[in-house]
């Protein structure tokens, strides 16, 4: 039995032929759909898909740049959290090539290029973060800057610090006279010119508030 939509362009297809002057196809003793119908029915199916798949690839990206966010965000607070439980000053230390909040449009890394620290042997890990008490700077398991690395959200964001260097005592708060910004934003592969997405923020203030937000007019603003 056909669907009402189908009866709608089926009835569509007929008043074509009769508008035409030529007897529709049912009425010469075929039976099914006729190949114009088909045709409609094609062309309605292309033209939703053009919208919605688009759409869907949005929402994804936009839902893994929200989800890198607030595993950064949960990473910094695990890292002061640990900090305040072993008495122990951690220095991050980031490629100047990534550093920078004035501009949202270049400058951005790779989150394995500055946040992930898994894939780094020990030294090359003290270069991005290095943690010691009085004793020593050797920590089993290693500080870690986020919790989750190497997810399927990482993939799909780049990266970028508002300094250089930032260093944060125990019970998470830092001698620096700026707060630590970090800009979380989608890979520009994903980008679109005419709607871009929303370049996420997470900020550590020097008394030690952390918050996630959008950053808007060079503010992180809290969502």
């Amino acid at each position: 039995m056909k669907s009402a939509f189908l009866n709608s362009i089926h009835t569509f297809t007929m008043n074509v032929f009769y508008k035409q002057g030529i007897d529709p196809p049912n009425r010469l003793g075929f039976r099914g759909f006729t190949l114009l119908e088909l045709l409609v029915v094609l062309s309605i199916i292309l033209i939703g898909s053009s919208w919605v798949i688009p759409q869907y690839r949005r929402q994804l990206i936009l839902s893994h740049l929200d989800q890198y966010s607030q595993q950064i965000e949960s990473g910094l607070f695990s890292l002061r959290s640990r900090q305040s439980a072993e008495g122990a000053s951690c220095e991050i230390s980031i490629n100047p090539s990534f550093v920078g909040t004035g501009d949202t449009n270049s400058g951005f890394a790779k989150p394995s290029d500055v946040l992930e620290l898994n894939h780094l042997d020990s030294e090359e890990r003290k270069k991005r973060l290095n943690c010691c008490d009085a004793t020593s700077c050797s920590w089993d398991p290693p500080y870690r800057l986020i919790s989750q690395e190497a997810s399927r959200s990482s993939k799909d964001v780049e990266v970028k610090f508002s300094q250089e260097k930032y260093l944060i005592s125990p019970p998470g708060m830092s001698t620096d006279t700026d707060p630590l910004v970090i800009l979380v934003r989608a890979n520009t592969k994903y980008d679109d010119p005419l709607r871009p997405l929303p370049i996420r923020c997470i900020k550590l203030s020097t008394a030690g508030h952390l918050h996630r937000g959008t950053w808007e007019k060079s503010q992180c603003r809290r969502r």
